[in-house]
């Protein structure tokens, strides 16, 4: 895994507002889903149309992403968040019974447990033209539960289906035996599709494909983690 290096991290920056006047996209909970895993403990696909397009597309109050600060990732496109801990519940219902058990980098107890998503909800809007550059995720704590993010999660919204042309989430992973050689891996952008990424400690680098055509929608959460 590459270095990490400080203006290569990305952080949650905004502040969330309550969601309560929010048009909530509908999540679709679905059974016998197939979880494919990418790399080992690190990368996983949910194939499945989790999200309704229609709802989520209003994003007319969503603004601009700031310049990056020093020792954040370069990051073009608009965004808008909420604290919702009843859209957070349901999505972690909706995709947590087909993931398999995932890994916490806490090293000092081993009876950690995922325990839901992240109660600030983002929605990502990239037009032509926008971008994240490459960055590495950080880890979140709620200071109210305690619980802390490990993992990841992107719902594409739209994908390739709707037109989207690049948009792509591209991890750079180590090529054995070479100290400055990696290799993509590239998962597809598929509209409804849902995927997991560890982050923190042990995230990969990555970055966001420009989107050459169409609109990119994303929603993104963060597996949170606590002990019993």
């Amino acid at each position: 895994m590459p270095k990490k290096k400080l203006q290569q991290v990305a952080k949650q920056t905004s502040t969330p507002s309550d969601g309560q006047n929010v048009i909530w996209p509908s999540i679709t909970v679905k059974e016998d889903l197939l979880c494919r895993e990418l790399i080992p403990d690190q990368i996983y696909i949910i194939d499945v149309h989790l999200l309704r397009y229609s709802n989520v597309y209003r994003l007319k109050n969503s603004d601009p992403t700031p310049p990056p600060k020093r020792g954040e990732a370069t990051r073009v496109n608009h965004r808008i968040s909420f604290q919702s801990k009843d859209f957070a519940l349901v999505l972690y219902n909706a995709i947590s019974p087909h993931l398999p058990p995932l890994p916490s980098s806490e090293t000092r107890a081993t009876d950690v447990a995922p325990v839901g998503c992240n109660s600030n909800i983002r929605l990502y809007k990239y037009d032509p033209g926008q971008y994240f550059g490459a960055h590495y995720d950080d880890s979140v704590r709620d200071a109210a539960t305690g619980w802390w993010s490990e993992w990841t999660i992107l719902v594409y919204v739209t994908g390739h289906e709707d037109g989207v042309e690049g948009g792509e989430t591209v991890f750079h992973q180590d090529v054995p035996g070479s100290k400055k050689k990696t290799e993509e891996i590239v998962p597809p952008l598929a509209r409804g599709s849902v995927l997991i990424h560890r982050h923190g400690r042990a995230c990969m680098l990555h970055e966001g494909r420009e989107v050459k055509k169409g609109t990119k929608l994303v929603l993104r959460s963060d597996i949170m983690f606590a002990r019993p």
